[in-house]
């Protein structure tokens, strides 16, 4: 192919679409490569938090995604006990929602056309089979309609979720990081919906929580996220466990399965993973920027896409490539998600035992201040800086037991 891009981005998920989407409105040549056709299936919990919303609101996006996909206002936590702590969603300024759930198939899609209405060129289905760098720049090996063809740009990104391949031979990670496992399916007929997320570690594999994410009014996406640790446990067995408990049963009680359970990997290893190589920077999930105690990361991939976009341009324009310009995304990155990640690490390795569950949500309903920095937590909003935080809370309770 004779064409040479600025930015080659691999991967139209929410990370790689939001990157071609705000470089191509800032001027960049754009190729955006995915594997599949579109639209298609991803396995995810669907959810969009406050931090997503607002994201896909400065695209363009959160009208079309509201009329598609299902408003969320409140959110409730369930011990292991089945004792539960709800709260509204709090309301994050200039967005006139609270949450959103929007199946990936209908989200991802949309991402991919705004990043075309962008002025980002798309290709799919492409297998990039290789990507390498070459004086000035890189070029990607891809098989597309039964051959292969080759791809340049100045700099490329890898927006390839969990998988690592391309990660690996490119040189960018050194050896496969742990992942969280996670399964879901979707049901309809499903009783006593709200507009209310669960998060349920009543019967959901430790260290671990289960789901129930409202798509319609009796439709819902179910499933379990994991930190696996046994290696003769499965994230389908663990699934089935958790629907055959009391309280999932008698919401499950006239439902109806609509698809098999899927399973699949998550990356949550942002504060030890390589953002970046020579000619590459790597945004969302790829990054590790999964949330380390709900399994999220629609908000941060949207984010780290527009952030790459920032430096994919300054970078261009300036015809800087080195390994310091490339440095200065990875401290972006840090800067906006290190904290967070580091304070979701803490709770999550404070937070994840039974007795301590069951302590903090009954805690929590007595005390507003708690529940809302639990709200902050499991909507992927910053930490809360005060006197009480969560790891304090429950080192206390700890203290008290």
């Amino acid at each position: 192919m004779s064409t040479f891009y600025d930015v080659l981005v691999v991967g139209a998920g929410p990370a790689g679409s939001s990157t071609a989407h705000f470089a191509a409105q800032l001027g960049l040549r754009v190729l955006l490569l995915d594997k599949a056709a579109f639209p298609r299936d991803k396995t995810c919990g669907d959810g969009l938090t406050p931090r997503a919303v607002r994201m896909v609101a400065e695209m363009g996006l959160l009208e079309t995604l509201r009329a598609e996909g299902y408003e969320v206002r409140h959110f409730a936590v369930f011990a292991p006990r089945g004792h539960a702590t709800r709260a509204p969603i709090p309301l994050l300024s200039g967005v006139p929602t609270t949450a959103l759930v929007v199946p990936r198939r209908v989200l991802d899609d949309h991402l991919r056309q705004r990043a075309m209405a962008s002025g980002a060129t798309f290709v799919a289905p492409a297998h990039v089979v290789a990507l390498a760098r070459e004086d000035g720049g890189v070029v990607a090996t891809v098989e597309h309609e039964g051959r292969r063809a080759h791809y340049r740009a100045a700099m490329a990104v890898i927006a390839t979720g969990a998988s690592t391949r391309l990660l690996m031979q490119a040189g960018v990670l050194e050896k496969q990081p742990k992942v969280l496992v996670a399964s879901r399916t979707y049901f309809a007929g499903v009783r006593e919906l709200s507009d209310t997320w669960m998060l349920r570690f009543d019967h959901a594999p430790m260290p671990g929580y289960g789901w129930v994410f409202p798509v319609a009014p009796d439709v819902a996406n179910i499933g379990v996220g994991y930190f696996k640790e046994d290696r003769h446990t499965s994230a389908h067995r663990a699934f089935e466990r958790f629907i055959r408990a009391p309280a999932l049963r008698a919401m499950l009680r006239e439902a109806r399965q609509l698809e098999p359970v899927k399973g699949y990997p998550l990356r949550d290893d942002f504060l030890t993973a390589r953002t970046w190589a020579e000619r590459i920077l790597v945004v969302g999930e790829a990054a590790g920027l999964v949330n380390p105690l709900t399994g999220e990361g629609i908000d941060y991939a949207l984010e780290s896409g527009q952030i790459a976009a920032q430096h994919l341009h300054a970078m261009i324009s300036r015809g800087d490539f080195s390994a310091a310009a490339h440095q200065a995304y990875d401290q972006a990155l840090r800067a906006r998600f290190q904290a967070l990640f580091a304070f979701c690490w803490t709770v999550r390795r404070w937070a994840m035992h039974p007795l301590v569950l069951d302590a903090l949500v009954a805690l929590a309903n007595r005390r507003t201040d708690l529940r809302s920095k639990l709200a902050q937590v499991v909507l992927g909003g910053m930490p809360i800086q005060g006197r009480l935080t969560v790891g304090r809370a429950v080192r206390a309770l700890l203290k008290r037991a």
